[in-house]
């Protein structure tokens, strides 16, 4: 049987500033160090388990102040009971904490760890004392790097060396500013107690389809502990629907038990099974598989998982990167998603809005970029249909010993351990950008050819054989990555409408930072002031994201399959007030570049495509279903006046997951005017099921003056030209 005691409340909490607290002895059970020598500061309680900058930070996301979190260690106590009796094994746990930590029990050593994403735990039955009070002391740390690559300080931001596998930290390029370094424990922190038999953690699940994908063998794999050798036992498989609560399938293990802990795997056959998908190609059909543990006819111990059926593949070639989804191309309409820099601020509730709000601009997918989120989010794309690509930490420049190679692919491995249970995670990403920043030019084969990638991509490959690796994302010439990312007329500098007549496999990066809107920002002074001399451009330069993004995501589903099969659009939400990345603003509130994916992100659509002139009018069909005897029809007028240039109307068929040139128009029709457009394609019942317009169409914006070159690093945010 186990226990689970809970131990989030009841903290109490310092910072050791001259980090001296382990000469001290400060993880034993003396209460305090309040006499004049040592200058350690005194137990502070500690209201709940977060990032320590939420908690103590009167502005948590910018300010030289925050940089006191980060330069010495944090150390956390707590006292728990232990009821007296027969108690096989104790175990605690940590879900979270950021980023380095050790940790002792009643005055001893448990052990350690880094990273802030994976949960841990440590055996530690021979620490405790049952029936008694019990000290638990935690030194946590997440400590500035200072090493510049080849001592280039001018360019600092992107070439420090990270040496915490911690993804976007320590940036500064208005993305994360430069004074967040989230640190501390978050999430739960449990005492598993376990008496006898017991399941170390719930089962894991693996299944084999069959080759019509109706049928599968399912396999539940599970740790036992505290087995009586020579014990007889059963293990009992149930598998129901989790949508109906349909019971599926049922099988039985009996064992003789050969030692105290024995790994254990039970199969079953299962008939008429439904397939995951994403919500619009079908149901995100979920199944639980729960584990019973039986001896002498009465149970005692069992454990369940929720999984589902599906298979996704890459199919890559020069030519080609394209995703499959159950045995059809799955075009990708993605999103970046970062919600907060501090991923102890996230809820379900905010995950939850954020997912709605990403099903109704018409994404299917989401790449988690250069993170991990809370359990709960990935829980949630599971049963919305919400497909993940999964970064690993690794981006830009870190150190290229094998040494941090050796601690990174560990890291990374963790995570994905952790995550390879759900259904909505079908690709991962080893690294972003690998080389990108190049500071001696050949740090992109280095880490691609060298160190960590082939062994990073050769480890995730035996860990899960059931999902696609992208090798380095930002290698489009890679045959094991095959990706782009493209910031024409943004941080690359030039002009969106020069990727006209471009082409790319798979996008997964595009985008420009337009900041919130005037009411949002002045709920941060700070922010607001220092933007307050282009106070009356913000529309315009929210108008330019807008264009900018019409433009990519048209360009991407114009050139469907030929060879494009998706995008990925940078960012969702901004991650603080003065990030400036998303179509959202980091209170929830909706950009002008929301309007964009609004007109061109649906599973159905019709788009023009165009520059200089007018080519022609594009149908496309991202859904299962087959329209037939469609009506296309467009309007052209004057932008000034309205005067009618041209209407008509034209019968078209559109074929499940497919493009259509519905209209051609003579080359360089409408060069030089200055025109509005409208369409719409309705079905065969006269219903409209996709409309899109352009005013003057053929006047595509200039960069926007300031961008990207200006920032501020004291708040972390672009001024362009204020």
């Amino acid at each position: 049987m186990e226990t689970v005691k809970n131990l989030e409340d009841g903290w109490y909490i310092l910072q050791d500033v001259h980090d001296t607290g382990e000469e001290l002895g400060l993880y034993t059970d003396r209460g305090d160090f309040t006499e004049m020598g040592p200058q350690i500061s005194e137990w502070e309680r500690l209201s709940e388990l977060k990032h320590l900058q939420l908690l103590f930070a009167d502005q948590p996301y910018f300010g030289r102040e925050l940089r006191y979190f980060n330069q010495a260690p944090w150390w956390y106590r707590h006292e728990f009971d232990l009821p007296e009796g027969k108690q096989q094994r104790v175990r605690l746990q940590f879900t979270n904490v950021d980023y380095y930590c050790k940790v002792w029990v009643n005055g001893l050593p448990a052990g350690e760890h880094e990273g802030y994403s994976a949960p841990f735990s440590f055996d530690i039955t021979d620490l405790v004392r049952p029936g008694a009070k019990n000290l638990l002391i935690v030194k946590v740390s997440s400590p500035w790097d200072e090493e510049v690559e080849k001592g280039k300080e001018d360019s600092r931001t992107i070439l420090v060396k990270r040496r915490m596998v911690k993804g976007t930290y320590e940036h500064s390029d208005t993305f994360i500013q430069r004074d967040v370094n989230p640190v501390g424990i978050y999430g739960r922190v449990e005492l598993i107690i376990t008496q006898q038999e017991s399941m170390e953690a719930r089962p894991e699940i693996s299944y084999e389809l069959s080759e019509g994908m109706d049928s599968a063998v399912v396999k539940a794999k599970v740790v036992l502990g505290g087995l009586v050798p020579g014990g007889e036992y059963r293990m009992v498989l149930k598998i129901q629907d989790e949508t109906t609560g349909i019971h599926k399938a049922e099988t039985t293990l009996d064992f003789t038990a050969e030692g105290g802990q024995e790994e254990r795997v039970c199969s079953v056959k299962m008939e008429d099974i439904l397939l995951w998908n994403t919500w619009d190609h079908g149901q995100p059909r979920m199944y639980t598989a729960e584990v019973l543990l039986e001896r002498d006819g009465g149970r005692v111990c069992g454990k369940e998982t929720v999984f589902a059926f599906r298979k996704t593949e890459i199919m890559r070639t020069g030519e080609m990167t394209r995703f499959r989804l159950n045995g059809r191309d799955f075009f990708v309409r993605g999103t970046s998603y970062f919600p907060d820099c501090y991923i102890s601020a996230m809820t379900e509730e905010r995950y939850y809005r954020d997912l709605l709000n990403i099903k109704a601009a018409g994404f299917n997918l989401v790449r988690v970029h250069v993170h991990v989120e809370q359990d709960i989010f990935y829980d949630l794309c599971d049963k919305m249909g919400m497909a993940v690509i999964q970064d690993s930490e690794y981006n830009w420049t870190h150190p290229s010993t094998d040494a941090w190679a050796e601690k990174f692919i560990g890291i990374y491995k963790e995570n994905v351990r952790m995550l390879m249970r759900h259904p909505s995670i079908i690709c991962w990403i080893g690294m972003n950008e690998p080389g990108c920043v190049d500071p001696d030019g050949d740090t992109r084969r280095r880490f691609m050819e060298e160190n960590p990638g082939p062994r990073l991509y050769r480890e995730l490959q035996e860990m899960d054989a059931d999902r696609p690796i992208i090798k380095g994302s930002f290698c489009n010439e890679d045959i094991f990555s095959g990706d782009s990312h493209n910031y024409l007329g943004s941080l690359s500098g030039g002009q969106y409408r020069e990727i006209y007549g471009t082409t790319e496999k798979l996008n997964t990066e595009y985008g420009f930072d337009a900041p919130a809107c005037a009411e949002s920002l002045k709920k941060v002074p700070v922010v607001y002031g220092r933007l307050a001399g282009i106070e009356k451009e913000i529309p315009a330069i929210q108008d330019y994201q807008y264009k900018l993004l019409k433009y990519y995501t048209e360009h991407y589903r114009i050139q469907k399959y030929a060879p494009c099969s998706g995008y990925v659009q940078f960012m969702f939400i901004d991650l603080c007030p003065q990030s400036f990345y998303g179509l959202y603003d980091w209170w929830g509130i909706p950009k002008k570049g929301l309007q964009a994916m609004l007109e061109s992100n649906s599973p159905v659509g019709i788009f023009a495509k165009y520059r200089d002139s007018l080519d022609g009018i594009y149908a496309v069909n991202d859904a299962d279903k087959k329209y037939e005897d469609c009506e296309v029809s467009w309007v052209i007028t004057e932008s000034k006046g309205g005067d009618m240039v041209e209407q008509g109307t034209k019968k078209i068929h559109m074929e499940p997951d497919s493009v259509k040139e519905a209209v051609h128009f003579k080359d360089g029709y409408g060069e030089g005017q200055r025109w509005d457009l409208y369409v719409s394609i309705t079905d065969k019942d006269g219903s409209c099921i996709a409309q899109n317009s352009y005013r003057d169409i053929f006047a595509l914006s200039s960069r926007v003056k300031g961008h990207p070159e200006r920032m501020s690093h004291e708040t972390g945010m672009r001024i362009y030209w204020a």
